[in-house]
């Protein structure tokens, strides 16, 4: 029996005072530093590990959530990680839509942790379509199972609104996420593979893929994807192959369907900025922490200082993290657009190319 314990982050950021603020997010008038990027009001609880089983395939799927402790019903966010990453390396984002009133459940796919491996990159070749069905199916599982979620841990009784369910990934997180909004897999069935799943109301794609051999994606693969999809990069998002460019991954936005779809590009963001961390290809800058690691106290890992001001945070690493509060802002708007029908988050999320280094495309 894996063993659970419950506690509640300290938010470094200033919260205002939880007396005066209300029990629950008033669904037609949001505070007007929402959108900034910083913690929301709610004290935020963390159930380290949980656990559901997967009846289907006989399995047990492992997760960490992090939820609102005042009293409510809250929108869903399921988040899905990268290839070899773990849910712990999200934890910036998650606790942050969390302390926003939402109940936000990161699943441990099979892949979790092997970036911590040697043997990394044969790990990454070895995928196959029965992986992406698993990492879908390891989602579909928590949202069939979240009666009994809430039965096994009763902090979260009566916390989740089953009708507002949204999904988010960042890179093979992302295709996994597109993958359940409805994009098709070619190459294994005639007429594609789908692994949608209408429970779904919304997707957040954070470096999202193009078309490829590698993903099973053609330029049809994405003629599916029918509700609402915030697709988002940076103009340094680079991948594994040469051919995984900036560029590349607008292509998921360009080839989807006309209506509700978003995209958002950074300017200087980079694949690990969407982790908040520093990604060690970027010159320069000799303090720099390395991505999607499991362990983000991992005292091997230098900290993003400047060695000529000690104490004073590199250039990179401001850049890095406001790259980061813009990414955190802008998803909490089209989630609080599309899951909760909040005005001022589709009217925030309608202003995001005013935002410096942001452009904004929508259809």
């Amino acid at each position: 029996m894996i063993r659970r314990s419950v506690c509640v982050l300290l938010l470094a950021l200033a919260f205002v005072s939880c007396s005066s603020a209300p029990n629950q997010l008033d669904e037609d008038q949001a505070p007007r530093s929402r959108y900034s990027g910083q913690a929301g009001e709610s004290p935020v609880g963390v159930i380290p590990e949980g656990i559901v089983r997967d009846t289907q395939r006989d399995k047990d799927v492992l997760f960490s959530v992090e939820y609102p402790t005042r009293p409510g019903s809250y929108p869903l966010i399921i988040f899905s990680h990268g290839f070899g990453s773990t849910r712990q390396t999200y934890v910036a984002m998650s606790s942050h839509w969390a302390s926003q009133g939402y109940v936000v459940i990161k699943p441990a796919h099979s892949d979790s942790g092997k970036l911590q491996q040697a043997n990394v990159e044969n790990a990454w070749r070895e995928q196959t379509p029965n992986d992406w069905r698993n990492r879908t199916r390891d989602i579909s599982a928590i949202i069939d199972g979240l009666d009994r979620i809430e039965e096994s841990y009763p902090e979260l009784k009566g916390k989740i609104d089953h009708a507002k369910i949204g999904v988010g990934g960042h890179s093979y997180g992302a295709f996994t996420a597109m993958l359940l909004g409805g994009a098709r897999t070619f190459g294994v069935e005639p007429g594609g593979v789908t692994y949608a799943d209408p429970r779904v109301k919304a997707l957040v794609l954070m470096s999202p893929q193009g078309p490829s051999e590698t993903f099973g994606l053609t330029d049809a693969s994405f003629k599916e994807i029918r509700i609402p999809v915030l697709f988002m990069t940076g103009t340094e998002d680079r991948g594994r192959e040469e051919s995984e460019t900036p560029e590349w991954r607008r292509k998921a936005f360009e080839l989807s369907p006309d209506g509700d779809k978003w995209l958002v590009v950074l300017e200087g963001a980079r694949h690990a900025s969407f982790t908040g961390r520093m990604d060690p290809s970027i010159q320069g800058s000799p303090a720099v922490e390395q991505p999607m690691l499991g362990d983000p106290n991992n005292t091997r890992i230098p900290r993003n200082t400047d060695p000529r001001q000690p104490g004073r945070e590199s250039v990179a690493g401001l850049r890095i993290r406001g790259a980061f509060a813009q990414i955190k802002a802008i998803s909490l708007a089209f989630f609080d657009a599309y899951l909760r029908n909040h005005a001022e988050g589709r009217t925030t999320l309608e202003g995001a190319g005013t935002r410096g280094g942001v452009e904004l495309v929508k259809k």
